[in-house]
């Protein structure tokens, strides 16, 4: 003999349904929250390939990665060269004159030349300049256009400049520091970065060239172009 089938009080229906909606909202959540974290709304980093050369000549291939969600505009790219002649103690050292200039003390990218702007600095010399070309993707483009970075993207730029080695003549320290402008007012729309140092040694030129990844959004405090973690 069959038993009759007990059915369930609606509100037991009810509860159990809304038990298990709120269970799948948590989860998905959850999984929200994590996408967020493991891809924030800004998280654009570069790392330049710098080929041994002569400073006057120098060539910087700029590598953008937007890890990000959020597409970024980059406004140009440039060069920042600095004499100086402290003393000689690590070429690598040398190198840290980058993440002491003050973006603000920059010339906007439309305001530079080829030919380079002097920058005023009490015991330094130095100079910043436009691209004498660029290519963005492998196609040649104007200096003074801007490009975009859409999320999860990478681009590829190469520059190429031409310095005045007069101005660097009778120091002991040359530095060259990538420079970057961002599409963005304010904090972080410009960055000066680590690139690569030449100094007299004995005589001869020495050379320290950092290869590393550098972070330029979300806009960062202290140094404007920090080492980027993974």
């Amino acid at each position: 003999m069959l038993r009759p089938t007990r059915k369930r009080p609606p509100i037991m229906v009810f509860l159990r349904a809304s038990v298990v909606a709120i269970a799948v909202l948590g989860a998905a959540a959850i999984i929200v929250f994590w996408l967020k974290q493991r891809h924030p709304a800004q998280d654009l980093r570069v790392s330049f390939h710098i080929p041994i050369a002569s400073p006057s000549n120098p060539a910087i291939a700029f590598t953008f990665r937007n890890l990000g969600r959020q597409p970024a505009a980059v406004h140009g790219v440039g060069l920042l060269a600095i004499a100086d002649n402290p003393p000689i103690v690590n070429d690598s050292d040398n190198i840290d004159l980058c993440d002491k200039v003050d973006p603000a003390t920059l010339k906007p990218p439309d305001q530079l030349t080829a030919q380079g702007t002097p920058l005023g600095n009490a015991g330094q010399k130095r100079e910043e300049y436009a691209p004498v070309s660029l290519s963005v993707g492998g196609k040649p483009q104007s200096p003074a256009a801007a490009i975009d970075i859409a999320g999860g993207q990478s681009l590829a730029i190469a520059a190429t400049f031409k310095t005045d080695t007069q101005q660097m003549q009778g120091s002991t320290n040359q530095v060259f520091c990538p420079v970057v402008w961002l599409a963005q007012a304010g904090l972080g729309s410009a960055a000066v970065c680590q690139g690569f140092a030449m100094a007299t040694v004995n005589g001869g030129m020495s050379n320290t060239i950092v290869a590393r990844q550098f972070r330029l959004l979300p806009a960062p405090v202290g140094v404007s172009c920090p080492l980027a973690g993974r």
